[in-house]
């Protein structure tokens, strides 16, 4: 690294805190957050690890946005609206400034979409991988937001956007997997790199009392929906041929749809959003996914019993042998 520490802070972190008056350009040792009296302040946070949440050859840019994106998810997930975030960087000796003004406009570029800035953090030294730590600041209205284990007996599960994606332009980058063409590639590898937060899905399925029940697809999301229904003493049943997956993943499976159902179910960091709501709600959620222009599928149920099945056509139950990412 050629700049010190306080260089960085100053010619590439500063500048992100420009419309956030309370953070004062970090100039102080902390940030001030105003309490809005009406509202609740929403807390998450995510630590990603080089070579185990992104690659060394991830662009800089694109290891920023997924940092911020997957903490914007988690508040997505609550129907929160973001307001701001820290940031704990972890340097290794091969991180050069030109790295760090990459990350930086990939977080400059995010912060413009999604409407949150920096309002403070930490860079360190370490021997290790390099490590980004990330709290992101959310809103909701008082004592009101979605929850993880509210769901009931005869909801209907939802889920946004298209799944399995991520998982494969992961397999895609390990050359584990071959795409059908360049741009199915490009595509499934943009998936994993960037995710796609539902900032606007999240907050308006709170607002206007869809749901009350709802997370994020980050380790599966076969494990993500059991969360719901162990929670809820319940059973979720996810119907296999209503998982929504986009044409570059059915492309990239054509010759093997089993072990694309699979991977779909299991594979994890589509962080969509995957809800459940009274059967009632249905035209509402069909005008909302028309007016967000956000695709949501219908993709089971829950009902008396334990854990989550995966049925074929035939409501069969399809054996799996892993249902998600486990972090110990």
């Amino acid at each position: 690294m050629d700049k010190t520490e306080f260089d960085l802070i100053k010619s590439y972190f500063a500048p992100l805190t420009s419309k956030y008056p309370e953070a004062y350009g970090l100039s102080n040792d902390a940030a001030l957050i105003t309490e809005e009296p009406s509202r609740s302040t929403v807390v998450t946070m995510d630590t990603l690890v080089e070579g185990i949440h992104f690659f060394s050859t991830d662009p800089a840019e694109d290891i920023a946005r997924k940092s911020l994106r997957v903490n914007l998810s988690d508040l997505a997930a609550m129907g929160a609206k973001p307001k701001g975030y820290t940031l704990s960087i972890s340097y290794h000796s091969s991180v050069s400034s030109d790295w760090v003004e990459a990350f930086t406009k990939g977080l400059a570029t995010d912060q413009e979409i999604f409407g949150c800035h920096l309002i403070g953090g930490d860079t360190v030294s370490t021997p290790g991988p390099l490590t980004i730590a990330l709290t992101c600041f959310g809103s909701v209205p008082r004592n009101k937001c979605l929850h993880r284990t509210t769901g009931i007996e005869g909801d209907d599960i939802w889920v946004s956007g298209t799944i399995g994606d991520s998982a494969a332009g992961l397999k895609l980058l390990k050359k584990e997997i071959k795409a059908e063409s360049s741009n199915d590639e490009a595509f499934l590898i943009d998936r994993y790199r960037i995710p796609h937060p539902r900032t606007s899905l999240g907050i308006a399925l709170l607002e206007r009392d869809i749901c009350q029940t709802a997370l994020d697809v980050s380790d599966g999301l076969l494990a993500d929906i059991n969360h719901v229904a162990k929670g809820s003493n319940l059973q979720a049943r996810i119907f296999s041929s209503n998982i929504p997956l986009s044409k570059a993943f059915r492309d990239t499976f054509q010759t093997a749809p089993d072990e694309g159902i699979q991977l779909a179910a299991t594979g994890g960091d589509d962080y969509e959003i995957l809800f459940t709501a009274h059967p009632n709600k249905i035209h509402q959620i069909i005008e909302l996914s028309e007016e967000l222009s956000i695709p949501i599928s219908r993709i089971g149920t829950l009902t008396q019993g334990k854990n989550t099945l995966l049925l074929d056509k035939n409501n069969k139950e399809i054996p799996v042998i892993k249902s998600g990412w486990k972090h110990f």
